[in-house]
This record gives C-alpha cells, structure tokens and sequence, in this order.
C-alpha cells in the first residue's frame, strides 16, 4: 500500500469517525416509543390501513398536518409497518437521520467538482453529525420531516443546477421528482420550486424552465388544494417590532455555536454575533456569485451552495417569524440547529474555495481541530439531554400503560404500538403498591402551573452506563401513580472532563431534580418515593413525605388531522 493510499485510508476513518459515534449515541438513546405527533402518523397510519378504497388512501397519504403534508413520513410508516407488522417509530428516527448522510455526500461531490482534497470533507462529516441536533435525533416524526427536507431539497438542487451542462435530461426529471417529494414532506419544501425557477432563470435554460414551472404549478395546486390554516391560535410575530425579528434571525442563523453550556448567560448575545458574521459572508459570497463574471464551472459549484443557502435562509426566516412569539430561547433550540449547522458547513467551504492554495491544508487541519473539539464539546454539553429525553420517553410509555391506561393491546392500534420493554418491567408491584416509607428531604417548590422535586446526593457517585440508570421520582394517590425522569446534576461541569466519567461512565452527582407540569397530572393528594436504577439492580423506596397537587387543566389545542 502506497503512502496516498494510506493517506486516503485514514483520511475515510476520520471521515466515519462522527458517524460512528453518532449511530452509537443513536443506537444507545433511541427508544420504539411514540412522542407528540408520532401520534398522528400512528392514527394515520390506522386510517390508511382501515381505507377501504385507493382514493381515501392518497387522500390519507397526502392530509395535511398543521401547515405541513406530511406524504414521506406517512408513506416511510406504511413501508415500515408492512415490512415489520407495526409501527417502529425507532425506524422512522434511523430514516430520517439517514439523510443526513446523503447531505454529506452532496458535500463530497462538491468537495471533488471544486477540486478539494478528501481532507476537506472531515470538518463537514464532525459538523453534521453531532448530537446536539438530538430533538430531531430522537423523534421519529421531526426526524423525517426535518431532515428530509434538507436532503430532498439539496438533491434537487443538485440535479438541477449540474443538468446544464449534460445532454441528458434525466438530471432534470430526477429534480423535479425530489421536488414533489420535498413539497410534500414540510411545508419549507415549497421553497424548493421557487428557488429552482430562478436557477434556470438564471442558467438561461428555457426549454428546461418550462417543464419546471409547470410542473412546480402543478405541485403547487395540489399542495394548497383545500388548505386550512393551522386552527392552533398561536401569535405570529409582531411585523412592528424590526429589531427584535433581526435578532431572532441572526441568531437563529448562528445558532450552530452554543455557549449555553459553559456560558449560559452569553449564548443568546454570541449567537447574535456569530449569525451577523456569517450573514455578511454569505451576502459578499451571493453578490459575488451572481455578478460578477468568472468560470463557468466554478460558477455551478457556487451556484449550488448559494441556492442551499437561499433554502436555509429563508426557512430560518419563516422559523422567526412563526415562532418568536413563543419566546426568544425557542429559537436557540436543538430543533431549529441544523439550520444553522448546514449554513457553517457551507461557509466554510467558500472560505476554504478563496483561501490561498499555499495556505489551504493549513485551513482544513485548524478546521478539523476545531471541529473536533466542537462535535465533543456538543456531547458533554447535551449529554444530560439525551438520557433524559430517553428516560422521559419511557415514563411517557408508564402514564399510558398504569396511570391512563390507555394502550390498546387488541385490533389494529395494539398491532400498530406495542408497549417497549422497560426498566420498571420487573417492579411494577413495588411501585404501584409502597409498603414502607423513609425519612427524606426532597426540595418541593411549586408556582401556579409545575411544581420542582429536588433531592441533594452529596455527590455520590453513580454509574451511568445503561441508558437508563438514574433516579426517577414516583407521585402515587389512592387512584394514580406516575413516575418521573430527574436530571442527574453533577457537582461541577469539571466532572464531564474526569476520567472516571469519560472512560468509567462514573459520574458524581449534585443533586437528582425535575420540572413537573400541573397539566400532566390529576389534583390529589401524592406520596413521594424513588426508583433508582444502576448496574442492573432497581431500587424501590417510598418517602415520608406527600404533596397536594390542584391540577390545571389545559385547552386542548385545535388540530387539521
């Protein structure tokens, strides 16, 4: 084996190092357990399979769900359930984290056309696939939706903009296939048509533009065909206030660069910063692009990242506006990060397009030493996160199984959602029936709508490596009992950076607290007691201590599906 050979050999490992690590993060934290509107595909789902005719089927394939139409996730459910005999909402996060690998590849074939080395393509690969994108990571629904778009809008764009220079016209109707696909998978994929247009319009492609925009008329039609509004009363943003929507934008834009943890109180202001930075990049870089004169194939390259850019920018602008009134920090969540992740990536391979050649390795080596050190500073940072959000899906799975008893486990809908096998399992009589109770002091602190239960360990040590370990706190009345995930609060954030925790998964902990919303629950009055879950062995204890709840109730939210 030649030196290039080895150089290119180590060069694909560091490439598949983050993917690795993603996919076992993923494989470790993911759970077969519906969330939010997971729901809805299931129902769906039941309507479709209970549709007596091809008709109501499409109908059903193509409803719409809030302001979206939802065809992809729908129909990857359907694949799902007919390969599987149920709904495994697992398979739906592993599709739709699956595009992220096409975006990357996108990102390689660009690297080559600019004639990049594959070097270049490590600090896209340690970008993409970080785990702070873990609310849409770990949601089947959002998954798909999310970043399916993404990747069917990128691929479109690809086809189209590199279909002037072939004689072929499959690139063309390949792009307007992954348009159709891309309208009908989020409602941001109603850009993908209309940024098309101006690529042909500005390619000069006539004959090309014509088929486009009829087909995108077409798609368009049956897109807002009998739309409904989204009937959930949320405020939109106030157009009045300019300010306070740029700086919703531009940190939405820098989102990408998170100090929340180490730095909490500065997030919002270096979000802001970062974002006006690469706005007035991508702005020169746009200019640049589309007035100025230089080589034709370059030119396509550029042409391509710019249209990505258009889609990323504008959606995070629709974000803004849609979502603002909500509240600031809403902007700066995982959810609406890869946005601002993508628009790095794409920066940094303008920048390294016009950095000096001479200078060029040097860029990529401090790019990949940056990007290493953010993609494990993500990890530490959201690492609390993503066992809670996992845990959090299983105490959702115990409401529905012990305190609503509300799983179906006859017909079509007990087929559709089997129950996932938990770590209460085994002490479901312990927890739904106390029969002693300890002297404790758990924190109980209440305002009109949760309350916070929080106990202090004196930082004993405890091992996380199962994904369930923890402690979990059980609220049981004469009629209902819950339980409860609990963030596992270390004593310091230098604990995540001591050996024992990075090789031994040996954390010590603060305290065990969590934040429970009054809506959750019923009023009554609740008995206090633990489960604490490590190295196998599951402990059962009931406190001394009670807590009277009033419940609050919660006007059901209008849906369109």
């Amino acid at each position: 084996m030649n030196v290039s050979s080895i150089k290119n050999t180590l060069t694909y490992c560091l490439i598949l190092t983050p993917i690795i690590v993603f996919w076992y993060v993923f494989e470790k934290y993911a759970v077969n357990i519906p969330h939010w509107d997971d729901f809805a595909v299931r129902n769906s789902l039941l309507s479709f399979l209970n549709s007596p005719t091809t008709l109501e089927k499409l109908k059903i394939l193509f409803a719409q769900h809030n302001e979206h139409r939802i065809f992809l996730t729908r129909l990857s459910a359907f694949l799902i359930d007919a390969i599987k005999g149920t709904l495994d909402v697992k398979w739906l996060m592993f599709i739709g984290n699956f595009s992220l690998v096409g975006i990357l590849f996108l990102f390689h074939k660009i690297t080559e056309k600019y004639k990049f080395s594959l070097l270049a393509l490590v600090p896209i690969s340690f970008l993409i696939f970080n785990v702070g994108l873990f609310e849409n990571t770990f949601w089947g629904m959002a998954c798909i939706q999310n970043f399916g778009v993404l990747f069917l809008a990128f691929l479109t764009f690809y086809w189209l903009v590199f279909s002037a220079k072939i004689q072929t016209k499959n690139y063309l109707y390949f792009a307007i296939f992954t348009c159709f696909l891309g309208i009908f998978t989020s409602s941001n994929g109603i850009l993908i048509p209309m940024i098309g247009l101006l690529i042909l319009l500005f390619q000069q492609r006539k004959q090309a533009f014509f088929v486009w925009i009829t087909s995108s008329i077409a798609f368009l039609f049956a897109y807002f065909y009998g739309f409904e509004n989204n009937p959930e009363k949320a405020s939109k943003a106030n157009l009045s206030d300019i300010t306070l929507l740029f700086k919703g934008f531009f940190a939405t834009v820098g989102n990408a660069i998170d100090s929340s943890f180490v730095f909490p109180d500065q997030h919002t202001n270096l979000s802001m910063a970062v974002g006006i930075l690469m706005v007035l990049f991508m702005s020169v870089f746009g200019y640049q692009t589309i007035f100025k004169k230089y080589n034709d194939t370059y030119r396509q390259n550029d042409l391509f990242l710019l249209a990505c850019l258009a889609f990323l920018g504008i959606t995070c602008v629709g974000i803004v506006y849609a979502r603002i009134s909500f509240g600031f920090g809403i902007l700066l969540t995982s959810k609406y990060k890869i946005y601002a992740v993508l628009m790095l990536c794409i920066c940094y391979l303008i920048a390294l397009k016009y950095s000096p050649k001479d200078y060029r390795n040097r860029f990529v080596q401090l790019s990949i030493l940056s990007t290493i050190s953010f993609n494990i500073y993500t990890y530490i940072a959201d690492y609390q996160a993503i066992r809670y959000l996992r845990q959090e899906r299983f105490t959702d799975q115990f409401k529905q199984q012990y305190s609503d008893k509300d799983i179906a486990i006859t017909g079509i809908l007990g087929r559709l959602q089997q129950p996932e096998k938990a770590f209460y399992d085994g002490i479901i009589e312990k927890i739904t029936q106390p029969t002693d109770s300890v002297k404790t002091s758990i924190i109980i602190t209440q305002n009109e709508t949760s309350f916070r239960l929080e106990e202090n360990q004196n930082a004993d040590i405890i091992d996380l490596t199962s994904p369930d370990a923890g402690q979990y706190f059980i609220l049981k009345s004469a009629e209902k009992v819950y339980l409860f995930p609990t963030q596992a609060i270390p004593i310091n954030r230098k604990a995540y950076l001591n050996p024992r925790f990075l090789v031994n998964n040996r954390l010590p902990i603060g305290n065990f607290a969590t934040e429970i919303s009054k809506f959750y629950i019923q009023s009554g009055n609740y008995q206090l007691g633990k489960v604490l879950v490590e190295n196998n062995t599951k402990t059962v204890t009931f406190t001394s201590q009670s807590i009277d709840i009033q419940a609050v109730t919660k006007e059901k939210p209008q849906q369109n599906w």
